[in-house]
């Protein structure tokens, strides 16, 4: 009976491959085990402000920012270099590399500072400090590895990048994503590796000098019997490399472009060295709570926080029929919903950073923050465009909704379109992951464990 039931079940179970696998058995579980267990715990955290980076760094750019094009421009790209310098790119490098390493609570409200300024500005902040050769060396990186690269990076003598998403595959490793080949120089009879790159929609690929690619690692003369998915690490100006071209999402102001060209690269360059070949997946899912959990959602809370203030007060101050809008019912319902949305948005952010504060890892929180902060700040965004009206469908100095809402669909689309991430993470994902026991079961039935 046994045998019959379980044969007939793993008829129906679908095929999971390889790398959703991995993404399946990446990262921890939280409040969302609790919730499909039905008894939920609120976790308890203490409080800690650790104040490791200087406010008044942080004012000093908040207050000189010229609101200036953050790229392309004629100013040698000040703003970004001004971070870099200025150990805006440390937030996640230890300080025996120079780094300032922050709490998730101290990290989120900085980010939320910076693009509450401007979005284009935080997403520059942001990129450096979530996914990218940062976190990737300090957690997976070589000593010699970190030693050469995470000083540069926090002093801003390298301007990271990472290079994932290509024409025919998105912010995965399933589709056809750029091949390496494995091979041994005849000159100097050392391994490696001939790697085809076309990539697109890379963050910074257009001023970085520090790039992060992944790519399929294929060992056709079987020469260390490894291969997979792959993360290493290349220099701008390496032989062969092309970063020419540049993307414009929306006239939001921030370098995004491509990475291309055939270059040869040393085994060496692959971040952790030998052991990592074929680990490149597990390693970037490992490594994606922050962009998903802290910088997406600190985009959010910025951009609501903004919206909210400043509609609050231009609704006392407006009048239209000799009564001010902030006595009109329907202003008042679609002010009260961008206030329900933003402190939503902000108790969330709140409850996630300390969990990830408490060193867990929740892959599926990290995407319903995602994709719940950012559809939500587009709800705050859209009523507050309907109150300011005119106002903010013109472009001027008192339009200021406008910068924010032109970036809106930036923070839907990164890490995944947020239809992605809802069917696929939060559903597909979150149902396997979260709940006590169907995962037990589905692993049973792909290892044909009885």
């Amino acid at each position: 009976m046994f045998r019959y039931i379980f044969n007939n079940v793993k008829k129906i179970i679908p095929r999971v491959s390889d790398t959703e696998l991995i993404a399946l058995r990446s990262g921890s579980v939280s409040i969302d085990r609790d919730i499909m267990s039905g008894k939920v715990v609120l976790p308890t955290f203490k409080e800690s402000i650790s104040n490791k980076f200087s406010e008044s760094k942080i004012n000093h750019l908040c207050t000189n920012f010229d609101h200036s094009v953050i790229y392309p421009n004629n100013n040698d790209n000040k703003w970004i270099k001004y971070l870099g310098t200025n150990n805006f790119f440390s937030f996640l490098i230890d300080e025996k590399y120079g780094g300032n390493k922050l709490s998730t609570n101290e990290l989120s409200n900085i980010l939320t500072k910076i693009t509450s300024v401007d979005p284009a500005l935080g997403v520059v902040s942001m990129v450096p400090n979530s996914l990218g050769p940062g976190e990737l060396l300090t957690k997976y990186g070589t000593e010699h590895q970190k030693e050469k690269y995470l000083p540069g990076l926090a002093d801003g003598t390298f301007i990271p990048c990472f290079g994932l998403t290509g024409p025919q595959n998105g912010s995965d490793a399933t589709g056809s994503i750029d091949k390496g080949v494995l091979f041994k120089d005849k000159n100097d009879n050392k391994l490696k590796i001939k790697v085809n790159l076309n990539k697109r929609y890379i963050t910074l690929a257009p001023v970085s000098n520090l790039m992060g690619i992944a790519f399929n690692l294929e060992d056709p003369d079987d020469l260390i019997h490894q291969n997979g998915i792959t993360l290493a690490l290349v220099e701008r100006d390496h032989p062969g490399l092309i970063q020419e071209t540049y993307h414009n999402p929306l006239n939001v102001g921030f370098p995004n472009g491509t990475i291309k060209g055939t270059i040869d690269i040393d085994v060496e360059n692959i971040i952790g060295g030998y052991e990592n070949i074929g680990n490149g997946w597990k390693m970037l899912m490992e490594c994606l709570s922050a962009g998903r959990g802290i910088s997406l959602p600190a985009t959010a809370n910025a951009s609501s926080k903004i919206a909210t203030v400043g509609i609050y007060n231009y609704i006392q101050l407006r009048e239209q029929f000799n009564i001010p809008l902030e006595k009109m019912e329907a202003i008042q319902e679609k002010f009260t919903n961008m206030v329900k949305n933003t402190w939503i948005i902000q108790s969330s952010i709140q409850l996630t950073n300390d969990i990830l504060d408490s060193g867990k890892s929740p892959s599926v929180i990290s995407a319903i923050m995602k994709q719940q902060c950012t559809e939500r700040g587009r709800i705050v965004l859209n009523d507050g465009m309907d109150i300011h009206a005119g106002a903010s469908i013109c472009m001027g100095y008192n339009n200021f909704l406008e910068k924010f809402y032109r970036s809106v669909p930036v923070g839907i689309t990164v890490e995944g379109s947020n239809t992605l991430t809802r069917s696929l993470i939060i559903f597909g994902q979150g149902l396997n992951k979260s709940h006590p026991y169907i995962f037990k079961v589905l692993d049973s039935i792909l290892e044909n464990d009885i």
